[in-house]
């Protein structure tokens, strides 16, 4: 399953006709990726025939949310439940780094059959083998996207890899940093299933096909 990045129904479309199996709709991308619009989302969802998984995050100053910031949350849930939308891209932390277990009990009362990917806040957690183990009570949590606590996902392979293999029932998304060049190393490495890239698959600022097909490739091993 490979997850390509798009923030625009161009980017959108390419991604589906490049070979893409799943978009992760954002915006801001400079921000580290913010809840895109409700016009994005109802164009693109009536753009394309893939699957596409909506990034939930009302701001990029943390992963600590106020009780304005959660209901927000709520609210843009909703309306992608709406809208029709294969699922939600979403995740919180306490103050003191934990996964917030009451807000995701919330989260998940409100997705309905939404699936759940649980986002790279994990990468900010006090620990994120603990983190994990959390999350692996919650059976209504699908994936976990993470760049195993480190800056790209080739570097914290090993923690994804240990992720993989404490939690088989547990889908673990790596995503960051990766390239066509090292994805092979990567998925060697982890045993991972899925990708999730952005720039890894673009060539002047478009999305390249011979790319796509390559990681593609490499995951069908």
């Amino acid at each position: 399953m490979l997850e390509i990045i798009a923030a625009t129904v161009e980017e959108a479309t390419a991604a589906e006709r490049a070979g893409a199996d799943r978009l992760e709709l954002v915006s801001a991308l400079s921000e580290g990726g913010l809840t895109p619009s409700y016009g994005l989302i109802r164009q693109v969802l009536s753009s394309v025939e893939i699957p596409v998984h909506v990034l939930v995050r009302p701001h990029s100053k943390s992963f600590v949310y106020s009780k304005a910031d959660q209901e927000t949350i709520i609210t843009d849930i909703d309306l992608i439940r709406e809208l029709g939308a294969a699922g939600i891209v979403v995740g919180s932390l306490t103050a003191d780094g934990r996964v917030d277990e009451g807000f995701l009990g919330r989260i998940i009362k409100h997705k309905g059959d939404l699936s759940l990917t649980f986002h790279r806040a994990i990468d900010s957690s006090r620990d994120i083998v603990e983190a994990a183990e959390v999350l692996a009570d919650f059976p209504e949590v699908d994936r976990i996207l993470t760049s195993g606590g480190h800056a790209t996902a080739l570097e914290g392979q090993a923690v994804i890899a240990r992720l993989i293999e404490q939690h088989p029932d547990l889908i673990v998304l790596p995503g960051s940093g990766i390239t066509v060049e090292r994805a092979e190393e990567l998925l060697k490495a982890t045993q991972a299933t899925e990708l999730h890239v952005g720039s890894a698959v673009l060539v002047d600022g478009q999305v390249d096909a011979d790319k796509v097909a390559a990681l593609k490739k490499l995951l069908a091993r």
